[in-house]
């Protein structure tokens, strides 16, 4: 017969007070490794890290549907901005940074 272990009350761990801590590491977060390229059709620039090969963040600083045509005629035609995935020729300008070495790629 197995004994029935002791109960003893789930405790939630302790707030979270390093606020200095805790903006240093949001901006290490979302701030670290940025570059910045400028889409080689329109001219938006973004801010971008490769954290590999096939991942890639890219970080707007302005409304892209008001800085980039592909974006404007998506969001024209109903598409949710949000949830546009890239533009092509953005895609194709982050790709030559990779190649001409302007834009780092931690496993390559």
């Amino acid at each position: 017969m197995r004994e029935a272990m002791p109960s003893t009350p789930w405790a939630k761990a302790p707030d979270h007070r390093d606020p200095a801590g805790t903006l240093a590491d949001q901006r290490e977060f979302l701030e670290s490794g940025l570059s910045p390229v400028r889409c080689d059709t329109c001219g938006s620039e973004v801010r971008v890290r490769k954290a590999s090969r096939v991942q890639t963040s890219v970080q707007w600083s302005a409304d892209p549907a008001a800085t980039c045509p592909e974006f404007s005629a998506r969001v024209a035609a109903g598409e949710v901005g949000a949830r546009i995935d890239t533009c092509p020729m953005l895609r194709a300008s982050i790709e030559a940074a990779v190649a001409g070495g302007r834009l780092a790629v931690p496993d390559a």
